[in-house]
């Protein structure tokens, strides 16, 4: 029995040591490299302003989004600092109330643009985003002008009124851009949504950077994604007229790693301007779910997404570094239930010491396992300081007291989450169906879209 504790004990905080040392070496890349948010000098400002614009279509998907599309619509495109773009709202035939406000939309504003789809919904986003797709191919033809980058977005987004004239410059030498993701302002309270602040503002402040720069792919995040014309033009090639891979949950991660393949250049644009001594990032901001259940369901369909259907698309790579970040990306399946595991352990370890007043022999007696808890310890205590660093200065350190709470709920969510992703999975192996599209409620500050253009600037 001892021999089996001290053997599950090993295993467990061996692995966990392991997923500890992968973070620390991009922190370490981070640190080296002085990999950080960066403000934008007067000077590169000058030159966003002045560069003639690039014809941009900002892609929309939609599935019941009456409730919020009309004010999204509105608030965007006062809000943006940029004239030469399109919004293109893809809706189902049989989502009527959408379709009746994407229609109202249309005849409000011309550079809206409504594409109905082929069939009743729902199918997989993919499909929505490849039928627009196909409407601003004809779109071309018919007016016999091409649009030279191409944007996905999402009908909740709060779009920066600066970010297409950063993309419109950095699009200059690159054919893949992503602007970062952040969320809204929430309760520190609201432990769920916050856990994708926590989450969001480490991958995006830090993570994604050291990706960015050590040449990896930089995945879609599905919305202030950009793409070139030319890069467009080779998928749809690839793809038999389809921009979009249909059967997977996570189509836009797929044209991340589909553009590093195929040898397109990409970056991840994390920039802010300062607005007095405030830093003004310049990313897409949303609301993201409120409550665990539905949390839970939108990370099963990324984990899906990702680990299973990711490996079954996209396999490994070629070189060293795709593959390492190709791992990073899938490791979620196995790290929050080994994290789950560990907790479980070291709660049966307290709750041993405290029935018998002693720690168990197993572990007193090894030297190995003692230095595997110090150090598995101090990797967590520093991975804990790293993350109120990073929250404290994007959303202020107002919001950093519970993230230790919130880790462990993120941890739980993200368990779940692996566990629905491997039941959904073979259930689309067994079937041969396509996975459906599996949306959240979407919702959007209640003044947004609403407000005169002269306050809606300021939000």
């Amino acid at each position: 029995m001892t021999w089996a504790l001290f053997t599950i004990t090993f295993v467990i905080t061996a692995l966990v040591l392991l997923f500890c040392v992968d973070d620390l070496y991009i922190d370490i890349v981070a640190f080296f490299k002085n990999l950080k948010p960066h403000k934008i000098s007067e000077h590169i400002l000058a030159k966003m302003n002045s560069m003639p614009q690039k014809k941009i279509a900002i892609m929309i998907a939609n599935w019941h989004e009456d409730e919020i599309l009309e004010r999204m619509i509105s608030g965007n495109t006062h809000r943006l600092d940029y004239s030469n773009y399109t919004f293109y709202l893809g809706v189902y035939p049989n989502d009527l109330p959408t379709l009746n406000v994407a229609k109202s939309v249309e005849s409000k504003y011309s550079n809206v643009r409504v594409v109905v789809n082929r069939v009743y919904g729902p199918t997989s986003k993919g499909q929505m985003l490849n039928q627009i797709v196909q409407a601003i191919r004809i779109d071309e033809l018919k007016q016999v002008a091409a649009f030279d980058i191409f944007m996905l977005h999402d009908s909740e987004d709060l779009i920066h009124p600066l970010s297409l004239k950063l993309i419109n410059y950095h699009m200059e030498d690159k054919d893949f851009l992503q602007i970062p993701v952040f969320s809204l302002p929430t309760s520190t309270l609201d432990f769920t949504r916050c856990t994708y602040i926590d989450e969001f503002t480490e991958s995006h402040t830090k993570d994604m950077l050291v990706r960015s720069h050590l040449q990896g792919a930089v995945p879609s995040a599905g919305v202030g994604t950009a793409m070139s014309r030319l890069f467009v033009a080779e998928m749809l090639l690839l793809q038999h007229g389809e921009l979009m891979k249909e059967d997977t949950l996570t189509e836009d991660y797929h044209l991340g790693i589909m553009a590093h393949r195929l040898g397109y250049k990409s970056a991840f644009l994390c920039f802010y301007r300062l607005l007095g001594k405030t830093k003004d990032y310049i990313a897409t901001r949303e609301y993201f779910p409120s409550n665990v259940r539905t949390s839970i369901r939108q990370k099963t369909r990324w984990t899906l997404g990702i680990s299973l259907q990711g490996y079954q698309n996209l396999k490994w790579g070629k070189s060293f570094f795709e593959n390492y970040f190709l791992w990073r990306d899938r490791r979620g399946l196995v790290n929050a239930p080994l994290l789950l595991l560990s907790y479980s352990l070291f709660i049966g370890i307290v709750i041993s010491f405290l029935i018998t007043g002693e720690w168990p022999s197993y572990i007193t007696q090894s030297s190995v396992l003692q230095s595997l808890f110090v150090i598995n310890f101090t990797t967590l205590m520093f991975k804990l300081a790293q993350r109120f660093r990073l929250v404290g200065n994007l959303n202020g350190f107002h919001t950093t007291p519970t993230i230790p709470v919130r880790w462990i709920l993120a941890n739980y969510i993200n368990c779940m989450a692996a566990l629905h992703a491997v039941h959904t999975y073979r259930k689309f192996q067994k079937s041969g169906e396509r996975p459906k599209w599996v949306k959240t409620t979407h919702e959007l500050p209640s003044d947004f879209g609403i407000l005169p253009e002269n306050l809606e600037r300021s939000v």
